[in-house]
């Protein structure tokens, strides 16, 4: 008489082993959507990264080169410096309202909301199981 496999000493075993089955089934289901979820993270984030840095190195040489103009064009009045300063603060103001973008949108995004939403879905039923009355 072998304990592990009489059912008639070990009372409950094959409900055991049916939800350890279903518990590595959606295991299993969960990590593939993670999976998914993380590789449409990690394009969106290179994408952005590669638009960001195109961004970046363009409006800097736009920034010299709106400097060098706006030099040129007022160096002979006596309002260069007013050019120059309103310059300074039309950039500062872009540069500025360009990060405030940033940061909102950075903590607005919410990285893999399909396996979250799954995973409270699988929490609450497993609570219900776990608050049910037993049969």
């Amino acid at each position: 008489m072998n304990l592990l496999t009489d059912n008639a000493l070990l009372p409950g075993i094959d409900r055991l082993q049916a939800s350890a089955a279903v518990l590595a089934r959606g295991f299993d289901h969960r990590a593939e959507l993670a999976s998914l979820e993380l590789g449409d993270a990690r394009d969106h984030a290179v994408g952005l990264s590669g638009l960001f840095l195109i961004g970046a190195v363009a409006a800097l040489l736009t920034g010299f080169a709106a400097n060098f103009f706006v030099a040129a064009l007022w160096w002979d009045t006596p309002h260069r410096l007013l050019a120059i300063g309103l310059a300074a603060l039309v950039q500062a103001a872009v540069a500025t309202t360009s990060i405030a973008l940033c940061i909102h949108r950075a903590r607005r995004w919410r990285p893999l909301p399909l396996t979250i939403d799954q995973l409270k879905k699988d929490s609450q039923c497993l609570r219900d199981l776990l608050n049910s009355p037993r049969r």
